[in-house]
């Protein structure tokens, strides 16, 4: 384990060194498009690997890495991040796995998280929180309950690890549950094989999106649902509308509710002050995403924008789906799922 002593400190603390590293290597056959999926332009128009290395390098880790092979990306890897070639991807994934072991030891790293290219809606808060997992050897990303990336592995599982197939380390998870620890994260953890998931959303909005987001409620089918947004576009405008309803199926019972006078109706029915709350709390966590220092100009309003009352029952849904506590997302839900 790395050593390091505080200034200000009079003993020597132990902290564990933990490195990360992405996971680029694969061919990507089963994408159709005209070129490798990692080059692939995403609804914002940058490359689909670009915002995973975006989660990588807002981890908070100090060893970095990326692991290529059938695509060279090394223009798409920033200074201070290794790059590390892997000549054997063909025979699977635990070779890059295999390839990001060897070099954390060689960095004398006592801890690696794993992360995978083709998952742009992995976000950076779940790098850091799996890399801060480390009351077992293991500890592995789940979305609502589904266990999915990052990976953070000790040193003391690297052995244990295949070097060739796809499996991973999910043979080792398997074979002993009792060194993992689950960590629950925010995101999307879906990762694009086709290019029908790299179109679906921006399919649904009927233009480019216009800024990062992320899915964050999905239907059974896998589709998405509700997206969240970044709180400012690519351009640097604000963006007030944190969530997003997209699902064609909710956009449609919202849009006939609307149709029918249901925001006269909630304004009428809802509790003013739990609305002008709920507003306050959108706004809260809305605010809260913006990029650390920013000193321009910031979105404004609460749901959907909205300063007051009740405008939008899409924008008050979308946040009740996504977990909010929306009064007037609450009394729609009631309407048009009963």
């Amino acid at each position: 384990m790395q050593t390091y002593s505080y200034t200000g400190m009079g003993d020597t603390v132990p902290v564990a060194l933990v490195a990360g590293a992405l996971l680029a290597a694969g061919g990507g056959t089963r994408f159709a498009g005209p070129v490798h999926k990692l080059r692939a332009g995403a609804p914002d128009g940058r490359p689909l690997a670009s915002h995973a290395i975006d989660a990588l390098l807002g981890s908070g880790l100090r060893l970095l890495a990326v692991v290529t092979g059938a695509e060279a990306i090394g223009d798409l890897i920033p200074d201070g991040v290794t790059a590390i070639a892997n000549p054997d991807w063909a025979r699977g994934q635990a070779t890059s796995l295999a390839a990001a072991v060897r070099w954390a030891q060689q960095a004398g790293a006592d801890a690696l998280v794993i992360g995978l290219a083709d998952q742009p809606g992995i976000t950076a808060a779940a790098w850091r929180a799996v890399a801060a997992a480390d009351a077992t050897p293991i500890a592995v990303a789940t979305y609502d309950g589904r266990r999915g990336h990052p990976v953070r592995l000790g040193r003391d599982v690297w052995a244990e690890l295949p070097v060739d197939g796809d499996a991973g380390a999910r043979a080792v998870m398997a074979a002993r549950p009792d060194l993992v620890t689950e960590v629950p994260c925010d995101g999307d953890p879906a990762d694009v094989d086709t290019l029908e998931d790299l179109e679906r959303v921006g399919a649904l909005l009927g233009r480019p999106p216009r800024c990062r987001f992320e899915v964050v409620v999905r239907d059974a089918d896998g589709g998405p649902v509700v997206i969240r947004n970044a709180p400012l576009l690519d351009d640097g405008t604000p963006m007030p509308t944190r969530y997003w309803l997209v699902g064609p199926a909710e956009v449609r019972a919202v849009s006939r509710l609307e149709s029918g006078g249901g925001v006269a109706e909630a304004e009428a029915q809802v509790d003013p002050q739990e609305v002008a709350r709920a507003h306050g709390r959108y706004a809260a966590e809305r605010d809260a995403a913006l990029p650390a220092g920013h000193t321009g100009p910031r979105p404004s309003g609460g749901v959907g924008g909205t300063r007051t009352g009740v405008k939008c029952l899409h924008a008050h849904y979308a946040w009740y789906l996504a977990g909010g506590e929306d009064p007037v997302g609450r009394w729609v839900a009631e309407r048009i799922e009963r």
